[in-house]
């Protein structure tokens, strides 16, 4: 199996040559090229070769070892060579010669720039005792002839994959800069130089593009209502991308906080998108901004993965060839707008099939919106779906009889006879009833955290009197206790702009696969157990596991961090303790956290900073 660990690139080490020209670096490490060797030699996985010309002259290597001196590559192995001829149907020769041979390989660029070769040098063969042998001629002599036609075949072919990006980079340029009908892309990409330094040898791709004149563009009309909806479905597309790309390279390792940090990359995106389709600015381009932030979180994920043996990726560098299609539109954007980088549906499905192939879908929307359990699973959530306690069949009947009382004090009285959840379905908080409706809530916070705490056992036991309080503060910051609004006659769910809903404000878009989205809206419990799995997911896999109560404040700090990146998704896990954060942040964070002090110290939060009420 092919392993990844020598194809680093460089990101930032990019550099933009000339108008139009871009280098991207490319890092072929010494294990992998030992790895290459070893194939053209026919070792086995023991780590041993025998080749040979017949049956009485061969040679046995073993202990491979490379390294990089100056330009060139210095290979050692063990060798055993066995000279003779056949007398009668028998070997006849010397005892076996054993002693260490010392391989020289310059490296260079194949006359058609896209693959590296290894030229020999010299084969230097040595005793350890380092004295005179007789028999070191007829043993160089098999060496020669046995090793070099052999080294002469080493090579790196990344024919594939630059062809790839060529194809990736004129469908992305689009028909804007292409001028008279000449291509776009002025010179394909090729390796242009190689670096030979210790970690390994640094091949340098190059490529060159059009420009435009940005003069001679003509402006954009103002999007229409039905362009709109395309854009919008371009973000979808992307989501899409985004969620089918991060899932397979999930499922390719083993590695849980990897696993961690690439559901962190793809939840910042979603909220991302959430926010993005909220804005109404026909001159903006929020995809291109998407992929970019995006593809910064990622890049340094996937050069971990680089050094794994990841089934299915092992064919025509698909891995390689994705990161290289991702780096090489980054530097292509670092360009400028006069090239006319776009990022297009064909495109994304373009880049997705490097490392894909024949199974990118034909499209990445529609969005599926069902609870996957295997996305649950791979990403650390329970296989179960959300625990909801259950209700009794009467209970839902005398609930809905309330109901068609129209009488909204009814439930309250019977509070003690039926779940929360059941009584507070269908009201929307009036003044009338607020302290029966704030109890209610009460109830049903504190039972659904100590039924996780229950079930549970991820939680440090310092930690567990934290839970209540801080689900409560979440909920009171969130939503002020309301799963819905409007009203008494007509209740709908309490909605944000963007798209968040209930008790918990649990965004669709965001956790879509991980929640059952009509749910979220219909039941409150359900609501809630998905808030209280979504904090502790945030407590638990990045809080606790990146050390924030390391920090000065101690374990304050984990529910200051848990809530940050509940509000805003992972990205924003330590802003509350950072310099730069936006006031209107920093301020949702304040009143946050006075709201869970207050509860923590078994007070009713400021019930005014929700509700018109009287003294």
């Amino acid at each position: 199996m092919k392993r990844f660990g020598w194809l680093l690139f460089f990101l930032y080490s990019s550099n933009a040559l000339s108008a139009g020209e871009v280098e991207i670096p490319l890092l072929a490490e010494t294990t992998h090229l030992q790895a290459a060797i070893g194939r053209v030699l026919d070792f086995d996985e023991t780590g041993q070769s025998t080749i040979s010309s017949d049956p009485c002259n061969r040679i046995e290597l073993s202990d491979m070892m490379l390294v990089t001196e100056d330009d060139k590559l210095s290979v050692g192995m063990a060798l055993t060579a066995t000279t003779g001829a056949n007398v009668l149907g028998a070997c006849r020769g010397p005892r076996p010669w054993q002693g260490h041979l010392a391989l020289k390989l310059t490296p260079r660029v194949t006359a058609s720039g896209l693959a590296i070769e290894f030229v020999p040098d010299s084969i230097e063969l040595s005793r350890p005792n380092g004295g005179s042998d007789l028999l070191l001629k007829p043993v160089q002599l098999i060496a020669d002839a046995l090793l070099l036609p052999r080294m002469n075949r080493v090579q790196i072919d990344l024919a594939g994959p630059l062809n790839s990006l060529d194809e990736l980079i004129e469908q992305l340029l689009g028909p804007a800069s292409t001028q008279e009908g000449e291509q776009s892309l002025v010179q394909r990409t090729h390796i242009a130089r190689l670096q030979t330094e210790e970690a390994g040898i640094r091949a340098w791709l190059a490529f060159q593009v059009r420009a435009f004149d940005l003069a001679d563009q003509v402006p954009e009309p103002t999007l229409d209502a039905s362009e709109m909806a395309q854009w919008q479905t371009l973000e979808d597309e992307f989501d899409g991308f985004l969620t089918t790309i991060i899932s397979m390279l999930a499922r390719s390792t083993d590695s849980p906080v990897l696993r961690l940090e690439l559901l962190a990359a793809l939840l910042d995106a979603r909220y991302a998108i959430a926010e993005a389709l909220t804005l109404d600015d026909p001159s903006a381009d929020p995809v291109r901004e998407l992929f970019l932030t995006s593809w910064d979180r990622l890049r340094p994920l996937m050069g971990e993965l680089e050094g794994l043996e990841i089934p299915g990726l092992e064919v025509d560098f698909r891995l390689a060839a994705f990161m290289a299609g991702g780096d090489a539109l980054r530097a292509l954007d670092a360009l400028g707008p006069e090239y006319g980088l776009e990022i297009t549906r064909d495109g994304l499905r373009r880049l997705a099939r490097l490392l894909l192939a024949e199974a990118v879908p034909p499209s990445f929307t529609p969005l599926p919106l069902e609870v996957d359990p295997e996305f649950r699973e791979l990403f650390g959530f329970d296989d179960k779906q959300v625990s909801v306690f259950t209700t009794a069949e009467f209970s839902r009947q005398i609930a809905e009889g309330f109901r068609r009382t129209g009488s909204w004090l009814l439930p309250f009285a019977y509070a003690d006879e039926i779940p929360p959840a059941e009584a507070l379905r269908g009201v929307v908080p009036r003044l009338a009833i607020l302290d029966e409706y704030l109890d209610l809530v009460a109830r049903l916070l504190e039972q659904q955290a100590s039924a996780w705490l229950t079930e549970n056992d991820r939680l440090p036991d310092r930690l567990a009197e934290r839970l209540d309080p801080l689900v409560r503060a979440t909920a009171w910051k969130e939503s002020c206790w309301r799963q819905l609004a409007g009203s008494p006659s007509d209740p709908q769910v309490l909605r944000s702009p963007i798209g968040a809903v209930g008790m918990m404000q649990i965004n669709g878009r965001v956790w879509r696969n991980v929640y059952d989205l009509d749910r979220l809206s219909d039941e409150v419990d359900y609501n809630v157990n998905a808030g209280i799995e979504i904090l502790t997911h945030y407590l638990i896999d990045y809080a606790i596991r990146r050390g924030e109560h390391e920090q000065p404040g101690g374990d304050d700090n984990l529910i200051k961090a848990t809530y940050a990146a509940y509000n805003g998704g992972p990205s924003q896990l330590a802003r509350y303790r950072r310099e730069d954060t936006p006031a209107r942040l920093r301020a949702i964070d304040n009143e946050f956290w006075r709201h869970y002090t207050t509860i923590k110290a078994e007070e009713w939060p400021d019930i005014s900073s929700c509700y018109a009420v009287g003294n």
